[in-house]
């Protein structure tokens, strides 16, 4: 069998703090932000691999998974991660929360034969970007000296610049770094987008329902917004005898948190006896 032409690589092991959840496990036209990114990429390259952060638990995904062994260390050590991984001569490197990327782009960049970086009003989108494979040893030699910035990689292999205008489609240079520019980009593809509310034990008996559609929004804006007749929210956060579930995965408090479509709000008073 014959080595992979090129490759594409997948970020997936940043904190997300800005974004109060893991990026790679929101929710984009049906699936999570890393199966989207995954499939986009299959679309062209002959291998897809993710680097992820060791304790994220992914979906089953069509894409080989590496572990980021030195977490912590910003999106330079991914991408060495990644290309070591990686088999062929070139890859195309992306975020997880790159929800406009196109096959069409990535094919664009491929094309080009060496590294190449889209630049967008006068920023280099290192994250929307072909890489070398050869360089690894370069991207550890530079994380050794604390130069963690992914430019500096791409500038060891003297990159072309490309501008986002020249690209098939601009948008896909655009990230998601907040809880309001994701249910921006959600509302833009699905305006009538719609979460599920339910309530459980008490505070179904309190409120006089059990679930409704609500439309997408952050967590506080979801309670705020769902007409319960409960005092669910304080500034400081969700009620204290309050219990929050987002699909029923895990206890969530933090009122910042996106919530997207299709996605079930779980809302339970602790306090009560059935």
């Amino acid at each position: 069998m014959s080595a992979p032409k090129t490759s594409g690589i997948v970020l997936c092991g940043g904190r997300s703090s800005r974004m109060h959840r893991p990026k790679a496990l929101l929710p984009w036209r049906g699936r999570s932000m890393l199966e989207n990114a995954v499939s986009v990429l299959g679309e062209v390259v002959d291998e897809v691999i993710v680097v992820s952060a060791p304790d994220l638990a992914l979906p089953p995904l069509g894409a080989r998974v590496v572990h980021d062994r030195e977490p912590g260390l910003g999106p330079l050590a991914g991408i060495r991660e990644g290309l070591e991984a990686a088999t062929s001569e070139f890859a195309f490197v992306t975020s997880t929360d790159a929800p406009f990327l196109t096959a069409e782009v990535v094919a664009q960049l491929l094309a080009c034969g060496k590294a190449v970086a889209a630049e967008s009003e006068g920023f280099v989108e290192t994250l929307c970007a072909v890489y070398p494979c050869a360089l690894a040893p370069v991207a550890t030699d530079l994380l050794d000296a604390g130069r963690m910035r992914p430019l500096f990689l791409l500038e060891a292999a003297d990159f072309l610049r490309l501008p986002a205008a020249e690209l098939c489609d601009p948008r896909a240079v655009r990230g998601l770094n907040s809880p309001a520019a994701y249910l921006a980009a959600v509302r833009e593809v699905e305006p009538d987008a719609r979460a599920t509310l339910e309530l459980l034990g008490n505070a179904r008996c309190s409120a006089g329902w059990s679930a409704r559609e609500v439309p997408v929004g952050t967590l506080g804006e979801i309670l705020a917004g769902a007409e319960t007749g409960l005092e669910l929210c304080t500034k400081q956060g969700l009620a204290k005898h309050y219990l929050a579930s987002l699909d029923g995965r895990e206890f969530v408090r933090d009122l910042e948190l996106p919530v997207g479509s299709g996605e079930t709000v779980l809302l339970l008073d602790a306090l009560a006896g059935g």
